[in-house]
């Protein structure tokens, strides 16, 4: 597998149909008209148009085509799904216990030394053969899963909605959806994260890892919000965040060590996504986060030192962002300076009249008689705290 082409390489194509040892994701050629199967349909995500720029990834959405019966839209579903993996793939339909409506989606990002890959899967049964390429080290995360089971040379095992588990492509196996299921997985090229075979086989035997800390405060957060406009030209980005995401977590796993470098972007961008969400509790400052994220100050300090705002800066422009926003919009004869301080997480108004001077150079009575300046200072904020946005 190479990792210098943004291209869907060998092994990239996971989740039901890649966990089998998948392949570059392309539509199926046309095998005629029988049954009503149509070319496989491969579009842009709404939103997300694809970049032409070389170092870009490769983002791929499918769907089933309109105007379609029932018989016809799981035979499009099969045919693609089967063409989708270089290992013989049998998809078969499964009987829900309740009607389902079969609109399966997949989309798919693939960069240098990675691919995402989300699926919404419809009612199916699926049987796979092994895959001897172990080169990708694959995570899925089971975000609905009603009655799924899944089985690797063996009995099947349920897999409870939410659950997380690496998956183990060398073994044959098969998986029944009656209900279908919500999943998402992301793949990394192992070589990137110096994980040998033995522990390798050790990941692998691991069960459900929803309720490790490190999965709940940064991979399913990070599997949760990267469809985004222009996240395929963000690709190199991407790829160091998710690189650092599973080197933490597999460094964890292991009780091995992992040095600041490689967990830099993970815990940078946890770490704000915690503040946007928090910045409104009066409680926030430095020794809460680096509690939340069993850090150091030093390390807080040191993961945010090339930022251009460090971490307590970080927090105080977000409240006075929020303050800014809401002295513009609000009607002061109805709302107290008080109550907009509050909202935003100042401990009092003193607090945030100095917050207020210190960005604009007005105090909090000049707002509404300068919208334009404060306007202007207000979108400064703004790309400070979100540069490159």
């Amino acid at each position: 597998m190479s990792t210098a082409t943004p291209e869907l390489d060998a092994g990239k194509m996971v989740l039901t149909a890649e966990v089998f040892s998948g392949r570059s994701w392309e539509p199926p050629q046309r095998r005629g008209n029988s049954h009503g199967r149509r070319k496989a349909q491969v579009f842009q995500e709404d939103g997300m148009p694809q970049s032409d720029n070389e170092n870009s990834g490769r983002l791929r959405l499918y769907k089933v085509p309109e105007g379609l019966n029932p018989e016809q839209r799981f035979e499009h579903w099969r045919v693609w799904y089967g063409s989708a993996v270089e290992t013989p793939m049998r998809l078969e339909k499964s009987t829900p216990k309740t009607p389902v409506s079969f609109n399966p989606t997949a989309i798919n990002l693939a960069g240098p030394g990675f691919s995402l890959i989300e699926i919404h899967n419809a009612p199916a049964r699926g049987l796979w053969a092994p895959n001897p390429d172990n080169r990708d080290l694959r995570l899925a995360y089971f975000r609905k899963a009603p009655g799924l089971t899944l089985a690797h040379n063996g009995a099947p095992e349920p897999v409870p909605a939410g659950s997380v588990r690496f998956i183990d492509a060398s073994r044959g196996g098969s998986f029944d959806a009656p209900e279908g299921f919500h999943a998402l997985q992301l793949n990394i090229d192992r070589s990137s994260l110096n994980v040998s075979e033995a522990a390798l086989h050790s990941l692998l035997s691991l069960p459900d890892l929803a309720k490790h800390p490190i999965v709940g405060t940064f991979v399913i957060p990070t599997l949760m919000s990267w469809k985004r406009p222009g996240i395929d030209r963000e690709a190199p980005g991407t790829a160091e965040i998710l690189q650092s995401v599973m080197a933490t977590l597999v460094a964890s796993l292991l009780e091995t060590a992992v040095d600041d470098e490689a967990q830099r972007p993970a815990l940078s961008r946890a770490i704000k996504k915690y503040l946007d969400a928090s910045y409104d509790n009066p409680d926030l400052d430095v020794a809460m986060v680096a509690e939340r994220f069993s850090l150091s100050r030093r390390s807080l300090f040191y993961f945010f030192e090339n930022e251009e705002l460090r971490l307590g800066e970080r927090i105080r422009a977000l409240r006075t962002r929020k303050a800014l926003e809401l002295l513009l919009a609000a009607d002061i004869k109805r709302i107290s300076y008080s109550e907009i301080a509050a909202s935003c997480g100042f401990t009092n108004v003193q607090s945030m009249r100095r917050a207020v001077k210190e960005f604009t150079g007005m105090n909090v009575r000049e707002i509404h008689r300068s919208e334009t300046v404060v306007g202007v200072a207000l979108q400064q904020l703004r790309e400070s705290l979100n540069p490159g946005a």
